[in-house]
């Protein structure tokens, strides 16, 4: 009698059993998720060591105290403005540019495609359509800027 009452009245009602299996589902889905969640890959390790990114000194490169008095007093006397006199710690004096390099390489035409040229360096297609030959040009793709080379 009660179990027709209460079909009758909750006839949608799943089973105690059904509910309590997907409460145990969720309970399990959620600690395997912070389960999961708290796993992580450690760092690697440092590659320079313990000191924080600066390699270890050089043997015969260390600095007394008397080496690093000098240091502090030549920057005072730069900062308030006095010229070192001493020629032989003077540092030196501006040198001049080198002069330009005369020796250039001279860019590979591509086959078959006018225009085009083949960086020396990289061995790229450059477009040179618009560039007189024997111009010094320079690959605006090429991160060195010291790649330059001249158009046959």
């Amino acid at each position: 009698m009660m179990w027709a009452l209460r079909s009758a009245v909750f006839p949608a009602l799943p089973s105690f059993a059904l509910i309590m299996n997907n409460k145990h589902i969720l309970l399990l889905l959620a600690l395997i998720a912070a389960l999961m969640s708290s796993c992580y890959y450690p760092y690697p390790p440092n590659q320079n060591g313990m000191r924080g990114g600066y390699p270890d000194p050089v043997p015969g490169q260390n600095i007394t105290s008397g080496q690093q008095s000098e240091i502090r007093e030549a920057q005072d006397r730069v900062r308030d403005g006095e010229v070192d006199t001493d020629p032989a710690t003077s540092a030196q004096g501006p040198t001049s540019d080198p002069p330009p390099r005369q020796d250039y390489r001279v860019a590979i035409p591509i086959p078959g495609k006018e225009g085009f040229v083949f960086n020396p360096f990289t061995n790229d297609p450059v477009d040179v359509r618009a560039i007189p030959p024997g111009t010094l040009v320079r690959d605006p793709n090429d991160p060195d800027p010291e790649h330059k080379f001249r158009v046959p």
